[in-house]
């Protein structure tokens, strides 16, 4: 069984992740803090446009990867979250058939997922230098979730 959370970059997941794992499935955690850490930035808001692109379709393959270990999967996260988040911030940066590509990867991958677990709300995260805490944006990105959850084909 492979299960992905999506929710509010505000929301911690850790206790729905060991729930839905039920010492059963590995729980796998977003990647996106060590790939940014691994260019040298803190966050992916300050990568320069470029290689924002770059380090945001990395993370599909990076997805892709634990996604073919096979097994009980929990994801602490889900791809969802990061083209919400692309739309938020990084749309404009592409040409539009980059756009279709891009969101054609992220199709593939959401299908790959038995269920996605769609959290509204939930205990708040903590401050950990990567996760942006900011309100309004948490509601933006929990506003897209639906629709993109929808558009990429996962099943809620």
């Amino acid at each position: 069984m492979i299960i992905a959370i999506a929710a509010a970059p505000t929301i911690d997941r850790a206790a729905t992740a060991t729930k839905l794992a039920a010492g059963k499935a590995r729980i796998i955690a977003d990647p996106g803090r060590a790939l940014v850490q691994s260019r040298g930035f803190q966050t992916m808001y300050e990568v320069p446009r470029d290689l924002q692109t770059e380090l945001r379709l990395q993370l599909f393959d990076l997805h892709a990867a634990e996604l073919d270990k096979g097994g009980d999967i929990v994801f602490d996260h889900c791809v969802a979250e990061w083209i919400a988040d692309w739309m938020r911030w990084h749309w404009a940066s592409l040409s539009t058939r980059a756009w279709d590509a891009a969101f054609a990867k992220a199709a593939v991958l959401a299908k790959r997922y038995d269920k996605v677990e769609l959290l509204s709300d939930g205990p708040k995260r903590g401050y950990d230098g990567y996760f942006w805490l900011d309100e309004p944006n948490a509601r933006q990105i929990a506003e897209l979730l639906p629709f993109v959850l929808q558009k990429l084909g996962a099943k809620t």
